[in-house]
């Protein structure tokens, strides 16, 4: 794999990839961990309390993709607007935005052809009869002929970018949001490069009170974590390398603590605990009638810990260290790759003993197979982080290099020039300054 500097960003999206396995992991194996109890007047267990359920709720981690977006598309041309090259900054803005889809669709449409190969070559059979209800939806057939398994092809290959939804890959739908994101970064980019700082952070104070009165999760999901992320891009600008020393050393570190609390806010039922059920009530009188509160306090919870991360030495020490950059590194491959081991390696790892002696009821009946020990899950999960992020580092030394042939060969026939290849992450990817981890 091709080195890259270290860059604080990369590791706090290579932790973000890694819970949103976790919390996929947590949504088919145990999902009653994503409610702060088993019941109103039941006692948590350790992973529902607070700040511990971060290790297994991924919906936090999608927030922070959203705003690292926002932040490392827009560093390039706010810096050049601060500094007057106008000229330079729209050239940029225009590159991105061409380049940008191309980076993000290639790789996308990459895996969804080895899910798609995977369930027409019927891997996913053992997934359509697990106790797991999760793993159980994303079966997918083996289509009868060739014919209808190229259409289906093709179906989930534009349906990812117009409706949101893969059939062969549910955790896709958030991939679309990801190119609307970039794009809306580059718009405002583009209607701000001749503003002076100032009125710009006018413009993301509007636009932020735009999405928070949208009600919409896209609007919490996308829109305010985009703003977010944008605004903090400018503070990096106005503050460059003083930044972590701006605020006496306490408050960065509570600034992450407080985040890291709200970032717990349960997916599933928040009334079934005191403090959540304050934080619902809480939510609900400055939001508009039924708007998703989760998404809300994921918002807040995770531009807590980037603007924690941010004002702090310490933080972006640790997210710069060698295992935080490989995590970085490997993130987007990561998201694309793991709902499709969950379905099969994880699946055959832990279901394959009772495939073995199916179960039946007293009538004869077959049942839904069953897991094995504890002991027999928790080394099968280790087997399968261990697969997917070795599988996650081949792709980006195989499969990334020949996207971006792709997608430069396709930009340089656009712009009628040669363009040099600069090996970057995806999710979240723009122009990060090289003194400072995309989604």
């Amino acid at each position: 794999m091709p080195p890259r500097d270290a860059n604080w960003i990369d590791g706090l999206r290579g932790i973000a990839s890694f819970v949103v396995v976790s919390g996929h992991l947590c949504t088919a194996l145990v999902p009653w961990l994503h409610s702060p109890a088993n019941g109103p007047k039941l006692a948590p267990s350790i992973f529902q309390l607070p700040f511990f359920r971060l290790a297994v709720g991924g919906r936090s981690a999608v927030a922070i993709f959203f705003l690292v977006t926002g932040y490392v598309n827009s560093i390039g041309p706010i810096s050049k607007s601060r500094a007057g090259n106008h000229d330079t900054a729209f050239m940029g803005i225009a590159r991105s935005a061409l380049a940008r889809s191309g980076r993000l669709i290639l790789p996308t449409m990459a895996a969804t052809f080895i899910t798609w190969t995977l369930a027409n070559t019927n891997a996913y059979h053992m997934t359509k009869h697990v106790d797991s209800t999760w793993i159980r939806q994303g079966w997918h057939r083996q289509e009868p002929t060739m014919w209808e398994a190229l259409m289906s092809l093709v179906k989930a290959e534009t349906e990812t970018w117009t409706i949101g939804w893969n059939d062969y890959d549910g955790t896709q739908w958030t991939l679309h949001l990801f190119l609307e994101g970039s794009m809306l970064v580059y718009t405002t980019m583009f209607a701000t490069v001749m503003v002076k700082p100032k009125a710009r952070m006018l413009i993301y104070g509007v636009l932020y009170l735009y999405f928070w009165q949208l009600g919409l999760a896209i609007g919490a999901l996308k829109g305010l974590n985009i703003v977010m992320g944008m605004f903090v891009a400018e503070l990096h600008n106005h503050y460059k390398d003083s930044a972590t020393s701006v605020l006496p050393a306490p408050i960065p570190a509570l600034m992450i603590l407080v985040g890291m609390f709200l970032a717990g806010y349960p997916q599933d039922n928040p009334q079934y605990a005191h403090w959540s059920h304050v934080m619902l009530k809480m939510m609900q009188s400055i939001t508009v009638e039924k708007a998703d509160v989760r998404r809300y306090w994921d918002h807040i919870g995770a531009s807590t810990i980037l603007l924690g991360i941010f004002f702090s030495g310490t933080a972006r020490k640790v997210l710069c260290s060698p295992v935080f950059n490989f995590l970085g590194r490997v993130s987007f491959p990561v998201y694309l790759m793991h709902n499709t081991m969950i379905k099969s390696v994880l699946t055959w790892m832990i279901y394959l003993p009772s495939a073995m002696n199916p179960p039946k009821n007293e009538k004869g009946e077959l049942l839904d197979l069953q897991r094995g020990t504890t002991m027999h899950v928790f080394i099968a999960i280790g087997v399968f982080y261990y697969i997917l992020y070795r599988c996650a580092a081949l792709w980006i030394k195989h499969v990334d290099p020949i996207c971006a042939d792709i997608v430069n060969a396709a930009t340089k026939w656009a712009y009628g020039d040669s363009q040099s290849r600069e090996p970057r992450p995806i999710l979240g990817n723009g122009h990060v300054d090289k003194t400072v981890l995309p989604s």
